[in-house]
Parts: C-alpha cells; sequence; structure tokens
C-alpha cells in the first residue's frame, strides 16, 4: 500500500509556487513566447531546406594547389 500523505520538498515547493497570485497567467504569457506559434508554411519550410548550401565537413587544413 502506498503512502498517499507523503510530500516531497520539489512537489511542495512547486505547488506553493503555482498557488500564488499572478504566476499563472505569468507562466501562460512565457509559455506563449516559446511554444506556441502560428501556423507553419510546409512549402516555405521545403524551400528553406532546399536552397541551403550543402556543407563539406570541418576541414582540418586546407589542400594543396595543384601546379601544371
Amino acid at each position: 500500500m502506498k503512502n498517499r500523505s507523503y510530500k516531497s520538498e520539489a512537489m511542495d515547493f512547486i505547488r506553493t509556487l503555482l498557488d500564488k497570485s499572478g504566476n499563472h497567467e505569468e507562466q501562460m504569457k512565457l509559455r506563449s513566447t516559446w511554444w506556441d506559434k502560428d501556423e507553419v508554411n510546409l512549402d516555405e519550410i521545403k524551400q528553406n531546406e532546399e536552397s541551403a548550401i550543402k556543407n563539406n565537413g570541418y576541414v582540418y587544413f586546407s589542400y594543396p594547389k595543384h601546379q601544371k
């Protein structure tokens, strides 16, 4: 049988933080900054991927120039 009365310090801290006034609104505002984005334009993404310049791997030295 589980001990349902146990509260970890981390969960107690999170619940205390969420119970403060104004935190929920602030959380939603910050979430919208990072996660809630406008609709994705798949054609634009495809065009960007096709037009990207392909890199060669990291070059540790410069290639010698061939002399004729």
